[in-house]
């Protein structure tokens, strides 16, 4: 291989290194803390109309979630923009519900 194109190839292997490894992370809007706790909150919505069906349910859960936004300071979009977020990275979203499920434990009488 001509020392030229030996060159080219080690200073383009170089550049995309390069330009990988500096990539921007997108960043979630809310901490990963008030994620783990709102997803805490949420799970024990869902527990407590597990014996319910239909519109009752519906509509409690609804409530439910507006509380849980609300308490938080949170809007609906925001938390679920973020977990799209999330969920390009496995080890942050692994994070988060593991946080969540401490969260859970801990309430457990």
């Amino acid at each position: 291989m001509p020392k030229s194109l030996r060159l080219c190839v080690w200073i383009g292997l170089v550049g995309i290194v390069l330009g990988t490894s500096c990539q921007k992370t997108e960043q979630t809007q809310l901490p990963e803390e008030t994620l783990a706790r709102i997803m805490a909150d949420l799970h024990l919505a869902e527990a407590a109309t597990t014996g319910l069906s239909g519109y009752r349910k519906d509509s409690l859960l609804y409530l439910y979630y507006e509380q849980i936004f609300t308490l938080h300071g949170v809007d609906r979009s925001t938390y679920e923009s973020d977990l799209r977020l999330l969920s390009r990275n496995e080890e942050r979203m692994m994070r988060v519900v593991e946080r969540a499920e401490k969260l859970l434990s801990e309430r457990a009488p």
